[in-house]
């Protein structure tokens, strides 16, 4: 059949591991780190950080009922046919508060889809243990691109998954393909302590892909955060506070390149939001140009290849 490229056999992918933590147990740099993102405009609210931007967070989905949302939470599709439409892992609602509520430092103007904010958009595509298949998440970036296009949206993808595999995959070239048309992705590094070579997609060299830095030790590079010369920048990813499921005002606390990787998604958006459209490479380029060469990193065998930027508004 001259019209298949090739054939790949079906896999599971899912959550990179994250560490829950007590709820009050968010540091003080953190909280600071949260006030120096956060901007709320003027008192007539004729400014809404993100206003106009969607924000798709490809994941468990989203608790639409949290407060911090504000009405702009909404579930994109849901591929997970034997579950609820709702987030039933938690995962997709703190990782969309992060970049989508301002609260916690996130676009409080974008719209957010979940891929089971404003942000606009989220898509479910990881059950409610965190794991789901490959056609499930590359049907899920594919969903969001025709998104998208289709709506002439401003937009970001944002990716808190992955699976272990150094050779290009088919989600690689899908969500190269959406990247090429004109969709921003940011994407998490990984929680193993490993090159992120070493991790589909965070390896694609067309992404955001984002480490986590503990901010309460004077941004050090976390000691689980995957490393090396596909990091774009760095963020916040060590007891993170953000909204959970279960209640319109519950939150957690976690920590992983998951929690750091929606920061970065918040940003990109203010910035959208602020500036206009502009291609990913541009983005991209901007995001590197406004970091700050802040953060510590560890003394790993490939830390010379590791950039020192950590991410911030502009």
């Amino acid at each position: 059949m001259p019209e298949i490229e090739s054939v790949e056999q079906d896999s599971i992918l899912s959550l990179l591991e994250h560490e829950v933590v007590g709820p009050d147990s968010v540091t003080p740099s953190i909280a600071t780190y949260h006030d120096s993102l956060v901007s709320r405009g003027d008192d007539s609210g004729s400014f809404y950080p993100g206003a106009g931007v969607t924000i798709y967070g490809i994941d468990t989905g989203i608790y639409t009922g949290h407060q911090c949302f504000g009405g702009r939470a909404t579930v994109g599709k849901n591929w997970i046919i034997v579950e609820s439409d709702q987030d039933e892992n938690g995962h997709g609602t703190h990782t969309a508060g992060t970049a989508a509520c301002s609260e916690y430092g996130g676009a409080g103007g974008a719209e957010v889809l979940g891929l089971k904010g404003e942000a606009d958009t989220c898509s479910i595509v990881l059950n409610k243990k965190g794991s789901g298949t490959l056609s499930d998440v590359m049907d899920g970036v594919n969903w969001a691109f025709n998104d998208f296009k289709n709506g002439n949206k401003v937009a970001i993808a944002t990716m808190s998954l992955g699976s272990q595999d150094t050779r290009p995959t088919p989600l690689d070239q899908m969500v190269q393909h959406a990247i090429a048309g004109g969709l921003h992705f940011t994407v998490a590094a990984g929680n193993e302590g490993l090159d992120a070579q070493t991790v589909s997609p965070a390896h694609v060299e067309e992404v955001n892909t984002i480490g986590a830095v503990d901010s309460n030790k004077g941004n050090e590079q976390a000691v689980f955060s995957n490393y090396g010369k596909w990091i774009d920048v760095w963020a916040p990813g060590v007891n993170v506070k953000s909204a959970w499921i279960g209640q319109p005002d519950a939150e957690n606390s976690i920590s992983g390149t998951s929690m750091a990787t929606p920061y970065v998604a918040g940003i990109l958006a203010v910035a959208l939001g602020k500036y206009g459209q502009m291609s990913p490479a541009d983005l991209t380029a901007a995001l590197k140009e406004h970091a700050t060469p802040d953060v510590k990193l560890l003394p790993t065998g490939t830390a010379t290849e590791s950039t020192n930027l950590l991410a911030q508004r502009w």
